[in-house]
Parts: structure tokens; sequence; C-alpha cells
């Protein structure tokens, strides 16, 4: 991977330090978690869904299928457990395929994006709308802006491009996706009371069938820019 450019080298040291201060801020005076076991649950499930990880066609992204289980954490759970979960899981993304090689800059620096999206949704989801649904649907959108912009910027600093070129192709690639986010919390507080806490144990295969469905989506997306010279070249070029 090439050199950072001093700005990229600035906004990653930025996004780094507010990370950590969000997350040692809500760790402080935490007494741990309320319910363990449920916990531990929501904590290995999410880092079960961070192997289900897609590149984005022709961007240095990928998508992973773990934020709904970061949304109905920041829900069900405290924000220190939220931000745990949160923090683990896009962690354990970063060292995943185990082949690859890794620029430990950028994983602090996706660790701290999560961090801070996660932080934002939790935020609208205490202090937000009265009506359930609309909660649940304005933290999502907090979390989409707070991950996917931050990606969008790094982007395009790095690439030369522009930002909100960039950050529109990752909506007009992610957005299905994070109606799903939107959806699947909205499921749980509804399932709860049938199923309890447990419900996110079921909800992993239904993510695997997406994550399925979007390799296979992309890998379409793909395969013409692959057989088309001047495809390829606009595909790169995002």
């Amino acid at each position: 991977m090439k050199p950072l450019p001093i700005n990229a080298k600035a906004f990653v040291a930025f996004m780094a330090l507010g990370g950590l201060a969000v997350f040692s801020k809500a760790l402080l005076g935490w007494n741990g978690p309320h319910d363990l076991p449920k916990f531990l649950a929501y904590l290995l499930v999410a880092m079960a869904a961070t192997r289900l990880k897609v590149s984005l066609p022709g961007m240095t992204s990928s998508m992973c299928v773990n934020l709904p289980f970061i949304m109905v954490a920041l829900i069900e759970l405290s924000l220190p457990e939220g931000l745990i979960i949160a923090a683990a899981s896009t962690f354990v993304q970063s060292f995943w395929p185990e082949s690859k090689k890794r620029n430990l800059v950028l994983v602090g620096f996706n660790v701290s994006v999560l961090v801070l999206a996660a932080q934002a949704s939790w935020l609208v989801l205490r202090h937000g709308f009265h009506n359930p649904a609309l909660l649940i649907v304005t933290g999502t959108l907090s979390i989409l802006v707070a991950n996917t912009m931050p990606v969008a910027m790094i982007i395009a600093m790095t690439e030369a491009g522009k930002t909100l070129r960039t950050w529109f192709h990752i909506l007009q690639l992610t957005f299905p996706y994070y109606s799903l986010v939107a959806g699947i919390p909205a499921l749980v507080k509804l399932a709860n009371y049938a199923v309890g806490w447990r419900v996110p144990l079921f909800i992993l295969p239904a993510m695997f069938l997406v994550y399925r469905s979007y390799v296979a989506y992309f890998r379409r997306l793909v395969q013409p820019a692959q057989n088309h010279p001047r495809a390829m070249a606009h595909t790169a070029a995002g």
C-alpha cells in the first residue's frame, strides 16, 4: 500500500484520537455488564458476523454484516457494552482474511470510525424521537453517515478523488444493506417478547444469506469490467 499523504495522516490521527476519547470516557466508571451472558452472546455473534465481509466493486473498501448486531446492542445494552462490541468486531474484521497484510494505522482508523459512529447512533437512540420506529430509522441514518463519510474522505484523500462522489458511490452500493440494518433491530424488538435476548443468534444465518447475495451481485458487477478494458478503467477510477 502506498504511503498516506499528509492530510490523510492528519485525518486518521484526528479520528483515532476522537475514537479513543469516546471509548475511554464511556468505560470510565463502568461497573461491567448487567447481564453477562446476554453481553457475551451479542459480542460473539457480532464477531462471528465480521467474517462475512464483501469488497465493494471498484473501491478499496468493504462491507461487513456486523452492523445489525451493533445496532441491536446499542438498543438493548448500555453504551460501554455497545462500544466494546463495535470496537471488538471491527478489530476482528480487520484481520480477515488472515493472509492479507495489515496496516495497523488503518486498523486503528477503522475501529475509531465505528466507535464514533456507534456513539452518534446511541445519542440519537437515547435523545431522539419518542416513536420507536423513528428512533431506529434515525439511529440507522446516523450510523450510516458517521460510518461511511469518513471512509469516503480517506479514500478521496489517498486516491485523489472527490469526497462526495466517493460517498454517493458507497451509498449506492450499501443503501439496501443499511435498510436491512434498520429493519432487523425493529424485528428484534418485537421478537424479544417471544424469544428473549437470544434472537440475534437466529439472525446470524439470515445475515449469511445476505452476505452470499451481495457476493453474487458484486461478482456480476465486476465480471463485465474484467472482460472490457474501458469498463474496468472506469470502475477503478470510482
